[in-house]
């Protein structure tokens, strides 16, 4: 992998692709950036994982809602997360979320998340999901003991 330092310089560089792409869908961002330990992350890999995320998260919300991208720092972790404002995941998708070709969409492959999961793998870090009524909320958990800044 070709590792460069990352905090949240990627987010602030892929943020006007972001936003275009939210406009598309008449849905705003907001950009919750705490202030972070500098991470040796792919940088070519980490985009493709936020961008996923942030696409899943655009196509599963009403128009004129708000999609919310964060980090954090929490118990020797880095977190970085994706909020949607949709409707949640029925449990029969969320425990087979990461399953190649599993799609909810009428035109989704199903591959995006599988390649989410599989470049967390690589980066030693884990994905949680926190869904409700309220919309979905996709964490990625970065621990800083794989890396070295």
């Amino acid at each position: 992998m070709n590792f460069s330092q990352y905090n949240h310089t990627l987010i602030k560089k892929i943020s006007p692709l972001i936003e275009a792409d939210a406009a598309a869908f008449n849905v705003a961002v907001s950009l919750k950036l705490q202030e972070l330990p500098t991470l040796a992350l792919d940088e070519n890999e980490i985009r493709q994982l936020i961008l996923n995320l942030v696409r899943n998260g655009l196509e599963a919300m009403p128009r004129g809602g708000i999609l919310v991208i964060g980090t954090s720092f929490e118990k020797k972790e880095v977190v970085l997360w994706v909020q949607d404002q949709g409707t949640g995941m029925p449990d029969d998708i969320l425990q087979n979320l990461g399953t190649p070709f599993l799609t909810t969409k009428d035109t989704g492959t199903g591959l995006g998340l599988p390649i989410c999961y599989r470049i967390a793998t690589r980066h030693h870090a884990t994905i949680d999901v926190k869904t409700g009524n309220q919309g979905t909320t996709f964490l990625v958990h970065f621990s800083l003991s794989h890396f070295v800044a």
